[in-house]
This record gives structure tokens, sequence and C-alpha cells, in this order.
């Protein structure tokens, strides 16, 4: 993690855009299999909103009002918004590394790793990135590859690591 910090003021400090970093992302994320890692299911806060928690209910056959009491959470940063439940194995609707609502999964689930091309939400942010880099392989390998294109040279010390959980 330090190493990635120390590349986010490089790259601040050297006045690189992040359209290279998301192109090398998009490339890898082509080349991985989201299902065998799930990282970003376990360790997301997920805000959902009245049309995404329709959605799910749509896809559960249940009422709006079901999926808000079983499956959500109040938003501690928003009293008008809501999170989806979280539990020790991660979001509610995880199972294994499967998520048994894909088909009517919220927009930041669908945009994860938030990597496109062109995109600048929050998410999409070189700092996010580097926060998910200890959990998400995507965007460590393509870090790793962007630390190679910039030139950056890291200094860390004998035996330190920046290798991804997974």
């Amino acid at each position: 993690m330090k190493q990635n910090l120390a590349f986010r003021r490089y790259l601040s400090a050297h006045h690189h855009v992040d359209t290279e970093f998301q192109i090398l992302a998009s490339e890898v994320q082509q080349h991985m299999d989201c299902t065998t890692c799930a990282n970003c299911c376990r360790y997301s806060v997920v805000s959902v909103d009245q049309a995404e928690i329709e959605k799910i209910a749509g896809h559960l056959g249940t009422t709006p009002a079901e999926v808000v009491r079983l499956y959500t959470v109040p938003d501690p940063d928003s009293h008008a918004s809501r999170t989806l439940l979280n539990a020790k194995q991660g979001c509610v609707f995880l199972d294994g590394t499967l998520c048994t609502i894909y088909e009517a999964r919220p927009k930041t689930c669908r945009d994860f790793p938030h990597v496109a091309v062109g995109v600048h939400s929050l998410g999409s942010r070189l700092s996010s990135h580097v926060r998910w880099a200890a959990h998400c392989p995507i965007i460590f390998n393509a870090l790793e590859m962007y630390k190679h294109l910039t030139g950056y040279h890291p200094h860390l010390p004998l035996g330190a690591t920046d290798k991804p959980h997974v």
C-alpha cells in the first residue's frame, strides 16, 4: 500500500493522466474472471437507489419494501440513501464467489472496477484504484503495468510487498 501511495504522488508530480491506466486496466479486465475472486463483493459498500431496489425486487419476485427491509441498511453518510447489507462474507447477495442477483445488480457493481476509458467518476479516480489494489487483481496488475509504463521505480524496504489478497 505504501508503494502505491508513493506511486500516486509520483503520478501527480509528473502530471500523468489516467487515460493510459484506464486503457491498461480495461485490457487486463478482459483476461480476468471476476467470479474467481469476488473481493469487490466482500469489501464494497454499495449504495442503492429506489430504481435499483425495484429492479432487485422484480428479480427476486418480491416487493421493494421487502428488499429494503431484508437486504439493505440506512446509508450512514446519507439520510436519503440505503446500502446493501454486508455480512462477514460480504454482500448479502454473494454466494461463494457468485452474485445471486447478477442480472439486477446495482450500477456500482456493474461498473466495478471503474476502469472504463474516458469515465471520470469518483470510483474511477486513481486514488480509488490505489486503495483497491490490495483487493482487486485487475487493479493490482494494471497498476504494476502502469508503473512500468510511466518509468516509476519504487523504493520499498527489503521484504516489503504490495501483493493483492485474493
